[in-house]
């Protein structure tokens, strides 16, 4: 699934049209439905429909909301998806859905020449982790992490352990591990920290570094469910 370029060339490279969003992250591999219903971003997706069908979504920086209706500041690197669905309802809006399939980094933006922003960007490499990566470590955590899992939940994870390019597999565990309801925070400062996790797993430099970010992560709700008492200390031997 990483390894398809196609229709990432340099035609759509050099000019990449991008829906930024405050609270969502496209993750490769994954899959994120949008309802779309902005003027500018139903330009863009009929630019989208009459050109590559790719979209970018960058992560919206903080403080986006003093200047959300021009060009706010934008995360430099985010994932590039695929349209696969798109269904429009009688009052205008679209319901679409995109497949993500790699990472970008911005390199510039183009002057302002349409309604929604385009971006000058280069591909990034999706390479296998190497050995001793610590991708065993954080399929033992999360393994852990299921056990304290309602079974649909649970479930989930087991599902996501079962997939085998561990490039994709690395991305999953960062797309769901928001969705289970672990932390104890507040709802704003929970979804916060989730947005950041999700970040820096695409900032990660390589596939190695990119599981020392989710394995951190994984540590601390361990950490967390144990001393919740949801965990118990035999299963961290």
């Amino acid at each position: 699934m990483l390894d398809d370029d196609e229709g990432l060339g340099a035609e759509l490279l050099s000019a990449v049209p991008i829906f930024p969003l405050p609270n969502a992250v496209l993750l490769p591999g994954m899959v994120l439905p949008l309802n779309v219903f902005e003027p500018r971003y139903l330009e863009l997706v009929d630019h989208a429909l009459e050109g590559s069908q790719y979209i970018g979504v960058p992560l919206l920086r903080p403080g986006y909301e003093d200047d959300y209706d021009a060009r706010p500041e934008i995360e430099a690197v985010f994932g590039v998806g695929r349209l696969t669905s798109h269904q429009q309802l009688p009052d205008g809006r679209r319901f679409i859905r995109l497949a993500g399939a790699r990472r970008l980094r911005r390199v510039r933006e183009l002057p302002p020449d349409q309604s929604f922003r385009l971006v000058e960007c280069e591909l990034l490499e999706e390479g296998m982790p190497g050995q001793g990566s610590g991708l065993d470590v954080l399929k033992a955590q999360l393994e852990r992490i299921s056990a304290t899992l309602r079974p649909d939940d649970a479930q989930l994870v087991d599902s996501v352990l079962r997939i085998p390019d561990p490039r994709v597999l690395s991305y999953a565990v960062a797309a769901i591990l928001p969705t289970l309801g672990l932390t104890s925070s507040s709802a704003s400062s929970q979804h916060s920290s989730m947005l950041t996790m999700q970040q820096a797993t695409l900032d990660s430099a390589d596939a190695d570094a990119r599981v020392e970010v989710l394995s951190e992560f994984a540590a601390e709700l361990c950490a967390r469910l144990l001393d919740d008492g949801r965990i118990p200390k035999a299963l961290l031997n």
